[in-house]
């Protein structure tokens, strides 16, 4: 069973529980957190009614990282991967979404409209020059769209596992807003509190990382706090009822930049079949699989992921 089918499963359990789950426990986000990727510096930049908060680590040529949309997720993603793009000559930036990490996002829906346009936001303001963007999942699709609408400010893709074709690609539409509104109540309060149970959210991250031995206390540390800010519960609610869905099927084979796509060979939410289509669209893309990892290559094989991220950065001009 896929994590949104079993999201919306416990959904139905939370509505028949709702009267007699408490509600989740959440903390505020701490505003002085020190960065997360070695070496960096954080900030943060205003984007619609949010804040987006942000590291940067290194000089050179631009790379943003952007991390998948699983619930408890941030730029915490990438911790295991920034070292070796500093120390290879590459000022490199990671961003949390609206509603993950550090950021700010609405205490209600949260659209694919604005995580696209907040990307976009981000290449405009803070880096200001054309990036490579690495992006994960879902993300990943956002990052297809971004170089589709601003082709100006992506200077090339690398695909962490991409969604948008078959997988997560449903239309926007009012039914998908309806399914929102009937888990904004209590049902969407006690669907949230099961999920922050520990068992559960090791459920989900076995799915995500290659196995029990990578699932450290760091790591769990991190993704439970996460999953308990204000805007967490949202951003979840609304990739579960398809509101964050990204169709990338029209987009991607008209792009013409430079892209790599990797895939953790043992991943089952999205399995690397998924990559048929878009080598089919685009079969001069270089397709990588990594054996021994599933949705987070970049973490449980960071060295080969770094090996293939730097052979591609440095095999085509930034136009400097």
């Amino acid at each position: 069973m896929s994590p949104r089918r079993l999201l919306l499963a416990l959904a139905l359990v939370a509505l028949a529980l709702a009267a007699c789950v408490p509600a989740a426990d959440l903390s505020p986000i701490p505003e002085d957190r020190a960065a997360v990727l070695p070496g960096a510096r954080t900030g943060t930049v205003d984007h619609d009614r949010f804040r987006t908060a942000y590291e940067v680590a290194g000089d050179g040529p631009a790379v943003v990282l952007v991390h998948g949309v699983g619930g408890g997720s941030s730029v915490f993603q990438w911790r295991r991967n920034v070292a070796a793009l500093t120390e290879a000559g590459f000022r490199t930036y990671a961003l949390d979404l609206h509603g993950f990490g550090r950021s700010t996002g609405p205490q209600g829906l949260l659209t694919n409209d604005l995580l696209v346009s907040q990307i976009a936001m981000f290449l405009d303001e803070v880096v200001e020059e054309p990036a490579v963007v690495v992006a994960n999942g879902l993300s990943a699709a956002f990052a297809i769209r971004v170089a589709s609408e601003r082709p100006d400010a992506v200077a090339g893709l690398v695909l962490v596992g991409p969604t948008g074709y078959e997988r997560l690609a449903r239309p926007p539409g009012p039914e998908r807003v309806l399914a929102f509104e009937r888990l904004a109540g209590l049902a969407g309060e006690a669907l949230y509190a099961v999920l922050l149970e520990e068992g559960v959210q090791r459920l989900f991250l076995l799915d995500a990382y290659a196995g029990r031995d990578s699932l450290d206390a760091e790591i769990r540390a991190t993704y439970d706090r996460n999953l308990r800010t204000p805007f967490a519960k949202w951003a979840v609610l609304s990739f579960v009822t398809g509101n964050l869905d990204q169709d990338v099927s029209q987009l991607w084979p008209r792009l013409d930049l430079p892209s790599l796509i990797v895939w953790g060979a043992d991943a089952t939410t999205t399995p690397i079949a998924d990559a048929e289509p878009f080598v089919r669209d685009r079969p001069e893309v270089r397709l990588l699989p990594l054996a021994n990892a599933k949705l987070l290559p970049n973490e449980d094989r960071a060295d080969a992921f770094d090996a293939a991220l730097l052979a591609f950065l440095r095999s085509f001009d930034f136009g400097r």
